[in-house]
């Protein structure tokens, strides 16, 4: 076993204490600094919170239990939650892996929808001073997504009462 108290070759080498010391410390700042850049990491992950506007419906207008019918399905196929329902507005809950949770509402008519920002969990939402909100960018895909089986939804309800769907601005050309 070596004793480093009498070690015989610290007489040879007298550094190496001393860099044995640096190396330590060096460790430790380095070891530091991932832990910060780590945690400003997880905190960094925030976008400006981007609710879609409002949006028409290609199916026939007019008829507010189709447009409920319509975000009800959507909704459902990607796993949303319907928590509550009130003439001309739903309250949705989405639950990814019982970690993080989004509360929307969409409200409706017989001719289109809003979806509304209500609350979240572990999502990092918050307000800024200057006003905008902030929100993890997963909650803005999980919006556009919601939107577009909406859409999807809405064009199967044209097809099947017999209205040609709207054809996408590319396809126009």
């Amino acid at each position: 076993m070596l004793n480093f108290v009498n070690n015989p070759y610290e007489k040879l080498f007298p550094t190496c204490n001393r860099i044995r010391r640096i190396m330590k410390k060096l460790l430790v700042a380095l070891f530091s600094l991932l832990t910060l850049f780590a945690s400003q990491a997880a905190v960094a992950r925030q976008a400006p919170l981007n609710m879609p506007a409002r949006v028409e419906l290609s199916s026939p207008r007019g008829d507010m239990l189709k447009t409920k019918a319509l975000l009800f399905k959507a909704s459902a196929s990607l796993g949303w939650e319907m928590t509550g329902d009130v003439p001309g507005k739903l309250t949705l809950k989405y639950n990814k892996g019982e970690k993080h949770q989004a509360v929307i509402n969409a409200i409706y008519d017989g001719n289109g929808y809003t979806l509304q920002f209500v609350s979240s969990e572990n999502l990092n939402y918050e307000r800024k001073d200057n006003g905008v909100e902030m929100i993890h960018p997963n909650f803005n895909r999980w919006m556009a997504n919601l939107v577009k089986y909406i859409g999807i939804a809405d064009g199967e309800s044209a097809i099947a009462s017999g209205m040609p769907s709207a054809a996408p601005a590319s396809a126009a050309k």
